[in-house]
């Protein structure tokens, strides 16, 4: 019996995904843009040696958030694997781990910022006798500054269990309050409080600040899926989470060595300071820019792991398929977009023409190259959700690091700073080329079908004729699919009486979803029906973008109820080993073993 599959659109799939890709595309952008804001400011206000001080100090705050990707990714990838089969003490456990770690690394950089300050300045590339000229500046930045830095770790640590926790509309509420306030607070420190540099970094620490509060809030009063709870921990968990999240700390860490070497090679062929600022111009739209990169790989990451975890091959082919799509349309568009209005945007940093043509060409080359960087980072995010890792680590340090460099350095010699402006676009058509080739490699042959790029193990999945797969969206397909899964457990040697009984389950709860089901806004009613049949146990499960329901709950309380009602939900709960509901991604999920 071959593997059955209703051909629709991704509803469950698209309802999952694209809003969890915006609410991160927002979060990131929102704490980018703090400090875009700041060069802004700061450019207009303080001058072009403080702004190019700003700007050198943003390659800093990547480090911080090197550990933070390491122990937030880490704790994702694991909690979203434990949520994809229910198992909610151990999802607890690795979340308070992740908290926990995170505190930790917070007071590490806080330390080394009011002790040894001398330390990151060298890694800005900023010396006392190597460029004085902005030491200053970027020291009284860094003051102001170290007060939010327990906030930026912990706020990018919590906010991917938001995600999973259907609380994306908090995660932009929260995005919101750190970009009103850092912009009123930047203003009202130019304008009234003449704080400088220093009080521009204050102004950041406060808002970062703000934003970590209200997230605190829902975990602290709201309620939902996660707690801090040590039940169910155990030692493996470390170790997962260090084979996880240690891909994401080479993949950053190479990110930030490639924009500190870039900055340093800038520094060394500039010819003043209109090249410095140029760069910190095109820096500061290209880490706004890349928010669509990040928000749409912290979207597929948990997804692709839950999906894995679960071991269902249609449900992952399903989310690669559409989240590639949407990465490449809203970045090819945003890029688009970019490149029209790139005069415009320099304009409002500065009105210096030896800059604004440099910036003007920098953010062009940026632009053109914005959909390779969006595909590649959300590629890279599920080659990581299916555990691919030596190929994730050829991968992360090729397209962050070794490429960009040589280029940079190639171009840079022989251009100057233009030629270090023009390799951001250049790279990402090398880089596609690259990763073109490996997969030609480990392949044999030329890459054609969408599967022939997802480097899928061959024994992933449920075995051919073991599988029941659909997508229900009428009464029409609730009764098709009742029938079809008598017929398949009839053909997997299960007797009549229980055969029917999975049949008459499947038709009372798939009718309670479309006839009472409650659609979240602007989507239709629908559900993902899953009959599968795995070592030697019936399981079934049915996710289904509605308003939240658990059935076994619903079970319990209508018990009592009329006994000739719901007899196939009845039964089936009666007869179950083992049942687990999950609300998850804004999605019910029900997981029932026979």
């Amino acid at each position: 019996m071959k593997t059955l599959m209703i051909k629709r659109n991704n509803d469950v799939i698209s309802g999952m995904f694209l809003p969890s890709a915006i609410a991160m595309i927002l979060s990131t952008t929102a704490t980018f843009l703090a400090n875009t804001v700041d060069g802004l400011v700061t450019s207009n206000f303080l001058g072009s040696s403080a702004f190019s001080a700003v700007s050198l100090f943003t390659p800093m705050v990547s480090i911080m958030l090197l550990f933070t990707y390491f122990v937030g990714v880490g704790g994702q990838v694991l909690c979203s694997a434990k949520v994809g089969v229910g198992e909610k003490e151990e999802a607890n456990a690795v979340f308070t781990f992740s908290l926990i770690v995170g505190l930790f690394f917070s007071a590490v950089f806080v330390l080394i910022a009011v002790f040894s300050p001398d330390i990151i300045f060298r890694i800005c590339g900023v010396t006392e006798t190597e460029r004085p000229e902005l030491y200053g500046y970027i020291g009284e930045y860094l003051r102001g500054y170290c007060l939010g830095i327990p906030s930026l770790i912990m706020v990018q640590i919590l906010e991917p269990f938001l995600i999973i926790d259907n609380r994306k509309k908090l995660i932009s509420i929260s995005a919101a309050v750190l970009c009103i306030t850092d912009i009123a607070f930047d203003f009202i420190n130019v304008l009234v409080f003449k704080g400088g540099v220093f009080g521009m970094g204050l102004a950041t620490s406060i808002s970062l600040t703000l934003q970590l509060i209200v997230l605190i809030f829902h975990f602290a009063f709201e309620g939902g899926y996660f707690r801090l709870s040590l039940k169910g921990f155990r030692a493996g968990f470390l170790k997962t989470i260090i084979k996880s999240g240690g891909l994401s700390f080479m993949r950053s860490m190479a990110t930030t060595l490639r924009e500190l070497f870039t900055n340093h090679l800038n520094l060394a062929v500039a010819v003043g300071t209109a090249a410095i600022a140029a760069r910190g111009i095109q820096g500061d739209i290209n880490r706004l820019m890349f928010c669509i990169s990040i928000g749409m790989g912290k979207a597929i990451l948990p997804m692709t792991s839950m999906y894995y975890g679960a071991d269902d091959k249609n449900g992952i082919k399903r989310l690669f398929s559409y989240s590639m799509k949407v990465s490449a349309y809203i970045s090819g568009g945003v890029g688009a977009i970019l490149f029209l209005l790139a005069p415009i945007i320099v304009n409002v940093y500065t009105d210096d023409t030896e800059i604004t043509s440099l910036a003007v060409f920098g953010i062009r080359c940026m632009a053109a190259g914005l959909i390779f960087d969006t595909v590649l980072v959300a590629y890279q995010s599920y080659l990581q959700g299916i555990q691919r890792i030596k190929l994730v680590n050829t991968l992360c340090f090729a397209e962050r690091f070794f490429i960009p460099v040589i280029i940079a350095w190639v171009l840079g010699m022989i251009f100057g700073s233009k030629g270090v402006l023009a390799s951001v676009a250049i790279g990402k058509v090398v880089l596609g080329i690259l990763i073109l080739f490996i997969i030609w490699a480990n392949r044999k042959e030329f890459p054609r079908k969408m599967e022939d790029y997802m480097f899928l193990p061959k024994e992933f999945g449920i075995e051919e004729g073991a599988e029941l797969y659909s997508e229900i969206r009428t009464m029409d397909d609730v009764m098709k699919q009742s029938e079809l899964a008598r017929e398949f457990c009839l053909a997997q040697g299960r007797d009549a009486r229980i055969s029917n009984l999975i049949s008459l389950f499947v038709e009372e709860i798939g009718g309670n979803i479309i006839t009472h089901g409650r659609p979240r806004t602007g989507k239709e009613v629908s559900a993902d029906f899953r009959l599968f049949v795995k070592e030697d146990k019936l399981c079934l499960t049915l996710r289904d973008y509605c308003e939240v329901f658990d059935p076994q709950k619903y079970y319990e309380i209508h018990k009592d109820d009329d006994p000739e009602s719901n007899l196939g939900i009845r039964m089936v709960m009666k007869l179950a080993k083992d049942v687990r509901y999950i609300n998850s991604f804004n999605t019910n999920c029900t997981m029932i073993i026979i």
